[in-house]
């Protein structure tokens, strides 16, 4: 049986964003916490445009995953309301937070990507706090992520694929390569370093990985680097 906490993501239906959230943290989190999900009045299908978006755009398949009641999960650590004030009194678990994600359902693909993006930079925050084993969080742990994602950054190879990417959208490597004067195992290197750190978002299709950029996680450092730099 495995030792990693128990991650339940609820909402109303589980149709939509908590399932989104369920494929997104085994994907990036599944070495830091076992995810799983249901909603308080599950629905009978899980949204397809949900399921399209996380093949087409992330490159998961989530099509064995269902929507399902709380009586289903297992024993929860930790759990996580999508934002759609869903109250779970008697789901017990040691921690609880709202991610306040709005519904995506109905508003096209531009909403459902945005919101799987905002999940995949929650995710590595609660993996972040899982592994630290401080799940409220620390000024000192978001520093640490932020020098990290700083690290990553501090290379003129891995400053020019952001340039890159933040130009055009999402690239693959092949379309990479020829801006770049490295070669294919050198470029792996670097976007697994930044894909790692969550500044860059990966999707598989054949034998070639596309990459995008997370903005979440660069409004991140946004946010934070005002504060440390003096007036």
């Amino acid at each position: 049986m495995s030792s990693l906490p128990v991650v339940a993501f609820v909402c109303t239906h589980n149709a939509c964003r908590s399932q989104i959230a369920e494929a997104v943290a085994r994907t990036w989190a599944g070495d830091a916490l076992s995810p799983c999900s249901a909603g308080t009045h599950p629905a009978k299908h899980i949204n397809p445009d949900a399921l399209r978006v996380l093949r087409d755009r992330f490159g998961i398949d989530a099509s064995s995953q269902k929507p399902k009641p709380l009586g289903e999960l297992p024993r929860v650590d930790v759990l996580v309301t999508m934002g759609c004030g869903v109250s779970c009194p008697a789901l017990p678990a040691r921690h609880r937070e709202d991610w306040g994600l709005e519904d995506p359902t109905g508003n096209g693909d531009e909403a459902f990507l945005a919101t799987a993006d905002m999940i995949v930079e929650r995710t590595l925050d609660l993996k972040e706090r899982i592994q630290a084993g401080c799940l409220d969080g620390s000024v000192e742990l978001t520093r640490q992520l932020t020098a990290r994602r700083l690290k990553a950054l501090a290379d003129p190879t891995r400053l020019h694929v952001i340039q890159l990417l933040s130009q055009q959208g999402e690239l693959c490597a092949c379309k990479l390569l020829p801006h770049l004067g490295v070669g294919q195992p050198t470029l792996s290197h670097h976007m697994t370093l930044l894909c790692r750190e969550g500044l860059v978002i990966p999707r598989k299709e054949g034998r070639w990985t596309h990459y995008r950029l997370n903005r979440y996680a660069f409004a991140a450092l946004r946010d934070m680097l005002p504060a440390c730099l003096p007036d």
